[in-house]
C-alpha cells in the first residue's frame, strides 16, 4: 500500500465558543504538514463529520492520535498538563501497546482500521479483535455505560470484526460472518434493531433508550462494510447491495421519505442487474449520504448545501449524481460537518487521460473555519488549488479540519509546519481563529 506524509487544514485546538460559532477555535487557513508525525510513513487517517479528533495509521501497524481528548478519546488522559495527554493534542502521540491498551496489545497484533465519533473512538486490529475509548455515559463503546474511559479497552464480540464505524453517540461493528452490531443511544432508531422508546426524566429531560453491549441487528446479512453519521447508518453487503436507517430529517437517508428509520431500509433505487455498476464505498455524512458505485460515479441524497439545489428548502429525497463530477473518476470521498471533499481523476469520453494523477475536488459553502484555506468556499465539486501542486494520495475529514496524505516530494517540503515551534500551545496562540476564514 502506498504511504504519505499527513498535512492538515482547517481548526486544530479546542472550542473556546459554541459549537456554530464563527471564530471557535484556532484555524490553520493554508495546509500545514503535522510536524510531529512529518518524518513518519502513514498509509490511512481515520476522522469523521462529528469528531474534532483523527487517528493515523502507519506502515509499522502503529496508532497515533491527535486532536480532541476531552473524554479521553485519544485514549490517553484528558488532565491538563499531563505527561502523555491534555484535552488537546497539537502532537500527535504513538499509542503504546502495552501502556494505552486494557489488556495489552498481544505480539504480532496491529491496528488495522480506526473509527471516531463525537467523543469516543474504536480501534480494529489485524486479529479481528476492536479496543475502545471515550466517551461512553450511553454505552457507545459497547462496555458498562461510564462518563469516560481510557486508555483503549477490549469490546466484547464473540466473532472476529472486520470493519468499524462510530456516529455521536453510538457504533457499529461488522464481523466476518457479515453480521452487524449496533451499540450506544437508541436515538432515532440508529442502533437499527427497531428501537426507539425514551423516557421523560423532568419536564426538559428526555432520555433515549441505551444499549451499552454490542447487539446484532438481524435483518442484516452478508455486509462488508458499515457507515455511520451524525445520527444514521448506512451498510454496503458483498453484493453491492446498500441499506440505510436512523434519523431522516432533511431526507439524509434517501429512501423517498423523510421519516426515521429504526430498522434496514434496502434502497431499491440502487440496485443494478449488472454487478459492474453496483455500489462499491458508502458514506454518512452528517445530514447526507454518498454512495460511489463500482463504474467510480458519486451518487448524493439528503442536505449538503446552505441554499438552492441540496440545501435544506431542495433535499435530494432520492440519489442523484452530481453534474460537475460527470468527467471524472472518483475514488475516495470524505465529508466534515459543513464540507465534502473526493479523490478523482479527470477522464475524456469516459476514459481515464493518460499521464494525469489524482487530486482533490471540495465543496461547501458552510465552510467557514477555512477547511480548504482562507478563500476557497464553494457550493459545487471545484478543484482544490492549495493542493494542486501535491500529489494526494488520500483525503479525510473532520468535523471542521480537513486532512490528506500526500506524496513527500519537493512541493511537499516547501509547506509550513504545524506547530510552528516544538512548543504546540504557544504555537497555536500564533494562528488566527476561525473567523478569518470568511473574510474575502
Amino acid at each position: 500500500m502506498a504511504w504519505g506524509r499527513v498535512l492538515l487544514c482547517g481548526r486544530v485546538a479546542l472550542d473556546e465558543e459554541p459549537n456554530n460559532a464563527v471564530d471557535a477555535g484556532f484555524c490553520l487557513t493554508t495546509p500545514h504538514v503535522l510536524r510531529s508525525v512529518s518524518n513518519v510513513r502513514m498509509q490511512q487517517i481515520f476522522s469523521s463529520c462529528v469528531s474534532d479528533h483523527a487517528v493515523f495509521l502507519s506502515v509499522r501497524g502503529d496508532a497515533y492520535v491527535y486532536g480532541c481528548n476531552k473524554h479521553g478519546q485519544c485514549g490517553v488522559s484528558p488532565a491538563a498538563g499531563s505527561a502523555q495527554g491534555g484535552p488537546w493534542l497539537s502532537d500527535a502521540v504513538k499509542l503504546d501497546r502495552q501502556r494505552d491498551f486494557v489488556p495489552s496489545l498481544p505480539d504480532g497484533a496491529s491496528v488495522t482500521a480506526a473509527a471516531t465519533g463525537a467523543g469516543h473512538t474504536l480501534l480494529l486490529t489485524s486479529q479481528g479483535t476492536v479496543y475502545a475509548a471515550g466517551a461512553n455515559a450511553q454505552g457507545q463503546c459497547g462496555l458498562a455505560p461510564r462518563p469516560a474511559l481510557y486508555p483503549f479497552h477490549r469490546v466484547g464480540v464473540s466473532d472476529p470484526v472486520v470493519d468499524v464505524s462510530c456516529g455521536r453517540a453510538y457504533s457499529a461493528l461488522v464481523t466476518a460472518s457479515g453480521h452487524v452490531y449496533t451499540m450506544g443511544s437508541a436515538e432515532h432508531g440508529v442502533l437499527g434493531t427497531g428501537l426507539l422508546s425514551w423516557h421523560h426524566r423532568g419536564p426538559n429531560n428526555l432520555e433515549h433508550d441505551i444499549q451499552a453491549a454490542p447487539t446484532r441487528i438481524p435483518s442484516l446479512q452478508h455486509i462488508a462494510r458499515v457507515s455511520c453519521g451524525e445520527d444514521h447508518m448506512a451498510a454496503l453487503d458483498h453484493d453491492g447491495q446498500v441499506y440505510v436507517w436512523g434519523r431522516n430529517e432533511l431526507a439524509r437517508l434517501g429512501c423517498g421519505t423523510q421519516r426515521d428509520q429504526g430498522r434496514p431500509v434496502h434502497l431499491v433505487q440502487l440496485d443494478r442487474k449488472a454487478k459492474q455498476e453496483r455500489a462499491q464505498a458508502i458514506l454518512a455524512g452528517r445530514t447526507s449520504t454518498l454512495v460511489l458505485d463500482r463504474e467510480a460515479r458519486l451518487w448524493i441524497a439528503g442536505t449538503w448545501r446552505t441554499a438552492g439545489d441540496g440545501g435544506p428548502g431542495q433535499t435530494f429525497i432520492i440519489y442523484k449524481p452530481l453534474d460537475e463530477l460527470a468527467e471524472y473518476d472518483v475514488h475516495a470521498v470524505a465529508a466534515g460537518a459543513n464540507t465534502m471533499q473526493c479523490l478523482a481523476t479527470p477522464t475524456l469520453d469516459g476514459q481515464p487521460i493518460a499521464g494525469t494523477r489524482p487530486m482533490v475536488l471540495a465543496w461547501g459553502d458552510g465552510a467557514q473555519h477555512a477547511e480548504f484555506g482562507l478563500m476557497h468556499h464553494t457550493a459545487t465539486p471545484d478543484m482544490l488549488i492549495p493542493l494542486q501542486p501535491l500529489a494526494p494520495l488520500a483525503v479525510a475529514a473532520g468535523r471542521h479540519t480537513s486532512f490528506w496524505l500526500v506524496k513527500p516530494d519537493q512541493a511537499y517540503s516547501e509547506l509550513p509546519r504545524f506547530p510552528e515551534t516544538i512548543e504546540s500551545v504557544a504555537a497555536a496562540k500564533t494562528h488566527t481563529t476561525c473567523r478569518a476564514s470568511i473574510r474575502h
